[in-house]
């Protein structure tokens, strides 16, 4: 697992029996959310734009964080959380005492631990673009039922995982697909994460020994998985878009209703 005590040595595993540890207090810099945006204002092939106060995406929440600034409504009504069982730990949810309803989806397995091999940990050993195609292709009937949750879920609805890049990203992508962003908008949002990533690495730092994701072995690549790969982006889109019916057809077949693609087109959409 890539450790986040240290970002370049993705070495420190401690085993099956891991358990993240107590945090340590917050620097005032990183006393909040740094990842956190309303992905609102995107735009789509016909000319609409997608609703702001709709869908929000970040890194994992804290308990005590810093309140997000007044122009966002917080907090999110719906919260879909993306981690392992391991990564969560026994404590609830740090949302959920503020009213949030929880929802989990983890994309990579509830085995995902440091030193736990498992698809998602071979599939990073060949990189960010091997990962995220292994996610869309295992984790297809998740991310199908997620467009289940949006569509009918109370909003605003925020998406996070660890650092909110990697299965967030993937999630939000096929979401903004599926609503008929533009490709040119969800790589951009995608790629905002990176300048992002020195604050998220300091948040996760609270937790000695935290990781940002499961089983590395390789320094080099240890490294690439605390940056963003807009080829990793694209490589999401262009197997989504291949099937025959587009996302629309992807999730379908995956398990998402049809009237869930249409609510979810007609409220993330002015």
């Amino acid at each position: 697992m890539t450790s986040l005590t240290d970002p370049t040595d993705p070495t420190d595993a401690a085993g099956a029996g891991y358990t993240p540890p107590l945090e340590a207090p917050a620097p005032p810099d990183v006393a909040g959310l740094v990842n956190l945006r309303d992905v609102g204002g995107m735009s789509t092939a016909d000319g609409r734009r997608t609703r702001p106060g709709v869908l929000y995406r970040s890194e994992m929440p804290k308990v005590g964080d810093r309140p997000p600034p007044e122009s966002m409504v917080w907090p999110p009504r719906t919260v879909i959380d993306l981690r392992s069982a391991v990564e969560r730990g026994p404590d609830p949810h740090p949302l959920a005492a503020l009213g949030a309803e929880i929802r989990v989806f983890p994309l990579l397995g509830d085995d995902a631990a440091p030193g736990r091999h498992t698809t998602a940990s071979g599939a990073m050993e060949a990189g960010l673009q091997a990962l995220y195609v292994a996610m869309v292709e295992h984790a297809a009937p998740q991310l199908a039922a997620i467009v289940d949750v949006v569509a009918t879920a109370p909003g605003p609805v925020l998406v996070h995982c660890a650092a909110g890049k990697d299965r967030t990203g993937v999630t939000i992508s096929v979401l903004l697909r599926l609503a008929g962003v533009v490709e040119r908008d969800v790589l951009a949002d995608y790629a905002a994460t990176e300048q992002n990533m020195r604050g998220v690495i300091k948040r996760l730092k609270r937790l000695k020994g935290h990781a940002l994701l499961p089983g590395v072995s390789d320094p080099e690549r240890g490294r690439e998985l605390v940056k963003t790969s807009v080829a990793a982006a694209e490589a999401v889109i262009a197997t989504t878009d291949a099937h025959p019916g587009g996302v629309a057809g992807w999730v379908r077949d995956h398990g998402a209703s049809e009237e869930s693609v249409r609510r979810w087109r007609d409220l993330i959409l002015a």
